[in-house]
């Protein structure tokens, strides 16, 4: 961990510096998992601050600045943090003037409240993805996401086994998660790696995918290999369907900025079964971390107001980002 990490990481009770250190070295996957931890964290510096009587001023600056330091850092990769984390502390400064008890409970609030709405939110979008896909029996799905996971474990509302096919992507092990998933619902499940895509892909009536972030014309960004997924799907027809809720909208390109993507060095992970025989000083394993597929890859995005082509999420996407605008 660099200095700054380690500062950001000392501010925190103790009790959730463990969970600090699964974001920063990607143990835990998901914006969604990462939103609900880092309101841990909020709610757990208020309640410090309201035990140990701290002044009402240093817990603001506290909870700002570990909310400051996810949206720099997670944030970056995935717009769907920094809008949940904003949401979360939108009113945070305006507690100064009133006594620590009273701030806890409504910095507390503030979070719940923003909780609530997301929980309800992936669960219009679950209902959404599991009534599309009563028709089908072959789904693969490529890198973890928790909406993915909940809209596996919903299959079962349909009253039939599945036969979901799960890629493992080498560059953040993102198809393990959803095995235990998949056999507590009772599907069939085929784990393949990656690249043995093209070939199975073509026998899938659907596939389905979380967004780390998507753009108003309709671009999903996910991790690394997604682009592929979408070109594979393309070249077979098959339905590509992004599965996301609409605070994961990044508004960016509308204004004239583009997203920038996050690369990691995958050393360890890449020469992880290597032998001493060989030097890996000198070689490059750095790699992006997302990547956007094209709106014309994309089916249809699954929100939680329904199911929309790709071609039809810009004006929708504008509705819901001056909406959001109006919260903050």
């Amino acid at each position: 961990m660099n200095l700054m990490t380690n500062e950001v990481r000392e501010i925190l009770p103790h009790n959730m510096r463990e969970a600090f250190d699964l974001i920063v070295e990607q143990k835990v996957l998901g914006a969604s998992n990462h939103i609900a931890m880092v309101g841990d964290m909020i709610e757990a510096i208020a309640l410090r601050g309201k035990e140990e009587k701290r002044p009402v001023s240093q817990v603001i600056h506290e909870i700002l600045t570990v909310a400051e330091f996810f949206i720099a850092t997670r944030g970056e990769a995935s717009q769907a943090v920094s809008n949940a984390i904003l949401l979360m502390i939108h009113n945070v400064r305006e507690y100064a003037g009133i006594d620590m008890e009273s701030a806890a409970e409504r910095m507390i609030e503030d979070k719940n409240s923003y909780a609530a709405t997301a929980a309800d939110a992936v669960r219009q979008c679950v209902a959404h993805g599991v009534k599309l896909a009563e028709p089908m029996q072959k789904i693969f799905v490529y890198d973890y996401s928790s909406t993915v996971e909940k809209f596996l474990r919903g299959l079962k509302e349909n009253g039939k086994q599945y036969e979901i096919y799960i890629a493992e992507s080498r560059v953040i092990d993102g198809g393990r998660p959803f095995v235990r998933a998949c056999q507590e619902a009772g599907h069939k499940i085929k784990f393949i790696p990656e690249a043995a895509m093209m070939y199975y892909l073509r026998d899938c009536d659907g596939v389905f995918m979380g967004a780390e972030t998507f753009y108003p014309d309709g671009t999903g960004f996910n991790t690394t290999g997604s682009d592929i997924v979408g070109l594979i799907c393309g070249y077979y027809k098959i339905p590509l369907y992004f599965l996301t809720p609409f605070i994961k909208l990044d508004i960016r390109p509308v204004t004239g900025r583009r997203k920038n993507l996050v690369y990691n060095d995958l050393k360890d992970k890449l020469t992880a079964g290597w032998g001493d025989d060989i030097d890996k000083e000198g070689i490059d394993f750095v790699t992006p971390e997302l990547v956007g597929v094209e709106p014309g890859a994309i089916r249809a995005f699954i929100t939680e107001i329904g199911v929309i082509p790709s071609g039809q999420m810009y004006g929708v996407s504008m509705e819901y980002s001056k909406n959001l605008r109006g919260e903050l």
